[in-house]
């Protein structure tokens, strides 16, 4: 078994990835786990770069809800609009319920109707109704907030939206039934700052085959230990194990920034090497929460023939896995360049929350079979000859 897929080494990485504290684009952690990868993939041969890219950064002061029992800090929604200085007045309406017009309108928690799918329409409808701030209350199962990715960074909403846990939500019940006035805060500015991905070419000995590409995103809103840290290690250590063996195709390796912001740095990534979402052979998309402690493996494909392998991989590793057809993730990506794929994600009760921690949703062992299952893949995939193998796309429907 190839060192890097050991369920030791793959536990010490996670932890070494938490361990860089918040991995927002562009953050210090950001930047920390960068050099940490490359470091390791340089120390095994594979000769990685750091690409920088430009992003827009939110950059705020003061993010709160100023109620009468005091105040409740949150994450602004990213794409998302601020407040005027000193903060917006209004009394609180439950969303759905009372009149937006004027007001404050907090959501009940985990509401659908603010949920990634459906949040753009929602903020739209609230503009429409007069609505001057939004108040999201989500929780995960320790009642702690869950984030929701900026997905419209080119044209922001100007709506204000505060994002809280369920534990901070609390206070807010005697605020309405009080129609009590409180200030809603979201004092920041927009600026272009830079990120960078981390990208590895290892060439192969047969040049004129179609490359292989190898793809996991490395950013987040928390420490994201179940939600990155998977893809990271597998990366790696398929990264060292290529590395040090003949292989016939080419192999492109690139973990990428911007993951919450609508994956701005695989947008980078792939508009500087044009078409080579179509050029390559195919795609393994090592997507968010790979072997977590809280819930089962997903193998998503563009069609029958990679199907069929995923399937028979993750059997014989012993991945608890189960099969979907709905596209997430920077797959996505790759799907519209005209790209065919594998896409490896998993559920995750703490997606998104600051309690993605190695202790509380991971399963290294997961995180290692779904490894050795992705190494045989991709040894596959090298001894292919030819075009991709005929076979019926299969219909996927968009997932955020």
């Amino acid at each position: 078994m190839p060192p890097g897929l050991t369920s030791a080494v793959i536990e010490e990485r996670i932890r070494a990835y938490e361990s860089f504290g918040i991995h927002r684009t562009g953050w210090t952690g950001d930047d920390a786990s960068a050099t940490w990868m490359r470091d390791i993939l340089h120390g095994a041969g594979a000769k990685p770069e750091l690409e920088r890219f430009m992003f827009p950064l939110l950059e705020y002061r003061r993010t709160r809800l100023i109620t009468p029992d005091g105040q409740i800090e949150g994450v602004p929604l990213h794409d998302a609009g601020f407040s005027p200085p000193g903060g917006i007045r209004g009394e609180l309406v439950e969303l759905g319920t009372g009149d937006p017009f004027g007001n404050i309108v907090v959501s009940t928690e985990n509401d659908p109707a603010c949920s990634q799918q459906r949040i753009g329409r929602s903020i739209e409808d609230l503009e429409e109704a007069g609505a001057v701030g939004l108040v999201i209350v989500t929780a995960d199962p320790k009642r702690a907030v869950t984030v929701l990715n900026a997905t419209n960074l080119i044209a922001p909403r100007a709506l204000p939206v505060l994002q809280i846990g369920a534990r901070e939500a609390r206070s807010l019940a005697s605020a309405m039934l009080m129609h009590a006035e409180v200030t809603l805060e979201v004092d920041g500015d927009r600026l272009q700052s830079r990120a960078r991905n981390v990208v590895a070419s290892l060439p192969g000995t047969e040049p004129d085959l179609a490359p292989l590409g190898v793809m996991t995103p490395r950013s987040g809103w928390f420490t994201c230990a179940a939600e990155r840290g998977g893809g990271i290690a597998i990366l790696l250590a398929l990264a060292e194990e290529f590395a040090r063996r003949p292989h016939r195709r080419t192999i492109e390796f690139v973990a990428s920034s911007g993951h919450e912001l609508n994956h701005y740095g695989l947008e980078s990534y792939l508009r500087s090497r044009a078409g080579i979402e179509r050029r390559a052979h195919a795609w393994l998309h090592l997507g968010a929460n790979i072997g977590t402690s809280t819930g089962p493996t997903r193998i998503e494909t563009t069609d029958d023939a990679l199907l069929a392998q995923g399937t028979a991989q993750f059997e014989s590793a012993g991945v608890r896995f189960e099969v979907t057809e709905a596209r997430g993730g920077e797959a996505q990506n790759i799907a519209k360049g005209g790209g065919r794929y594998l896409s490896v994600r998993g559920v995750n009760q703490y997606f998104h929350s600051p309690n993605d921690t190695f202790e509380v949703a991971c399963d290294a062992e997961q995180v290692a079979a779904a490894g050795r299952a992705c190494l045989a893949i991709l040894e596959a995939w090298d001894a292919e000859t030819g075009p991709p193998l005929p076979s019926q796309s299969h219909e996927t429907r968009s997932q955020a």
